[in-house]
């Protein structure tokens, strides 16, 4: 029997930010570079995607895994390349080995733990994969934006969590139920100081800024990616999150410290700009902040550096597609000259925390910010910029964006006594012991919402629903997972029932 020994994706050789006075060519110390936390991937059954490997000793690859609550699937290993595959332009951080691997067709529609099995020893890339059928036309991604994650600690510094978790994980219930193709957040994940022992309007209190003091960076980024003390950090969103910096994404380091910025971004949160090519729509996700453009200083013409050269030859790869669409934290920042020469259709942006619309450039192009869905120390203008999230629905090269969107009636309220707007619940237990349940949508936002999931773990069998189109249908052990789509309309409620079969 052979023995592994487990390692999640996460942590890297902090101590060589220090000493980064300009960009050097180094390995960073984690072993799955992508797919991972901000920049996940989303493939297709039957077809095949790459996977960004340090294989620190060469290993031999013994096997590569995807794990989901329900569905375990080994990938085949169609190609492994060693040599020198730079991910980041502006750092030149790089992985040793490309891996080129084929999702099997009948691979059930989900979100996925990435695990690479070499000689003894595991890592992990935790909901870093999501599987899909079709890339379709009709398509649809939340945008959120300025969670600042950390700004206010709940609890002692070595073992307390991050007070914006509160906020963000009861609006992670209403995500799931929207169910949509992917989420964008536009920066300012985390925060560069740490506040304890906040007034009751979420400031004064002592604040800590540097790396030695606790928490940590890499506690920080935790929190936000994964969550504390029972509560969801994004990864527990069903949909892959794609996370841009911000002017707050960095710790322990000088503002102006670029390469230093830039490459704990890598070490942590993976790849820092990407293009993703989802049906004819082409994603953009940029930084206006940790470092880049001319003379490694962040300007009002983020494309004039090495991210411009990398987004247009994305764009020549995959061709321009329908609609192009970028994601970037600040609203200031928007590089004029890019958008019109590749047309951008749409930007979705942060940094200032009241929602706002307006078009600029030639196309033109519409820029969008919707708010925030979670920031500490904002009680005191709520109903101007808190609990706030936009939809954006896709259609070939057309879109349409929401109002913006209060997924909570009181999102000052505790943790325990927030209302949401949106709600799932089962008439009977879901755990997977009942032949017939019945679920229950009540949606209290101002906005149909096309297919919203229900997923209905039920005994094992076969099983007919009422009220919504089931997506999938598939066996796990002694369950059988049924996923069903419904269309919901606003203000509304909407029953889905499920039997088994005769």
């Amino acid at each position: 029997m052979i023995k592994f020994s487990i390692k999640i994706r996460f942590a890297a050789a902090i101590c060589l930010f220090s000493s980064i006075g300009s960009a050097q060519t180094f390995i960073p110390a984690g072993s799955i570079v992508y797919p991972f936390r901000a920049s996940p991937a989303i493939a297709k059954t039957g077809t095949q995607f790459h996977i960004l490997y340090n294989n620190k000793g060469q290993h031999q690859i013994d096997s590569i895994i995807l794990k989901g609550p329900y569905s375990r699937i080994r990938l085949k290993v169609d190609s492994i390349s060693k040599g020198r595959f730079e991910y980041d332009t502006y750092t030149t951080m790089y992985t040793n080995n490309k891996i080129w691997v084929t999702v099997p067709k009948t691979s059930p529609v989900d979100m996925y733990d990435l695990m690479v099995y070499a000689e003894g020893e595991v890592e992990v890339s935790r909901r870093s994969v999501k599987l899909v059928k079709e890339f379709l036309a009709k398509h649809s991604f939340i945008h959120i934006t300025d969670t600042h994650v950390s700004r206010n600690w709940v609890g002692p510094a070595k073992d307390g969590f991050a007070e914006e978790l509160q906020l963000l994980d009861r609006f992670i219930t209403v995500a799931n139920i929207i169910s949509p193709d992917l989420v964008i957040v536009t920066g300012d994940l985390i925060h560069d100081y740490t506040r304890f022992n906040k007034d009751e309007r979420g400031w004064g209190g002592d604040t800590i800024k540097g790396y030695n003091k606790l928490p940590t960076i890499e506690e920080k980024y935790r929190n936000y990616f994964e969550g504390a003390k029972g509560y969801r950090g994004v990864q527990a969103i069903n949909s892959p999150v794609f996370s841009v910096p911000g002017n707050h994404d960095f710790y322990g380091m000088k503002e102006d410290n670029h390469p230093a910025k830039a490459a704990q971004w890598n070490a942590l949160c993976g790849i820092r700009v990407s293009g993703l090519a989802y049906a004819g729509t082409r994603f953009m996700f940029i930084d206006d902040y940790l470092g880049d453009p001319v003379k490694d200083i962040p300007n009002k013409k983020p494309m004039s550096g090495l991210q411009g050269k990398a987004l247009k030859n994305f764009l020549e790869v995959n061709g321009p597609g329908e609609l192009r669409i970028m994601a970037q934290h600040r609203h200031d920042r928007a590089d004029t000259a890019f958008l019109n020469q590749q047309k951008v259709g749409l930007i979705v942006n942060g940094h200032i925390h009241t929602p706002h619309a307006d078009t600029l450039g030639k196309t033109p192009t519409v820029r969008i910010r919707p708010g925030v869905v979670a920031r500490s120390g904002e009680n005191h203008r709520w109903e101007q910029i808190l609990g706030l999230f936009r939809i954006v629905r896709i259609d070939g090269g057309k879109f349409e964006y929401s109002e913006p969107l209060r997924f909570c009636s009181n999102p000052i309220a505790s943790y325990k006594d927030i209302n949401l707007n949106l709600t799932l619940d089962f008439k009977l237990g879901n755990s997977g012991v009942s032949t017939s349940n019945e679920a229950t949508i009540t949606n209290k936002l101002p906005a149909n919402l096309p297919g919203c999931r229900v997923r209905f773990v039920m005994k094992k069998g076969q099983y007919t629903v009422n009220g919504g189109q089931v997506l999938q249908q598939f066996n796990s052990g002694k369950f059988t997972i049924v996923d069903v789509d419904a269309d919901v309309n606003a203000m509304a409620n909407k029953k889905i029932s499920i039997k088994l079969k005769g």
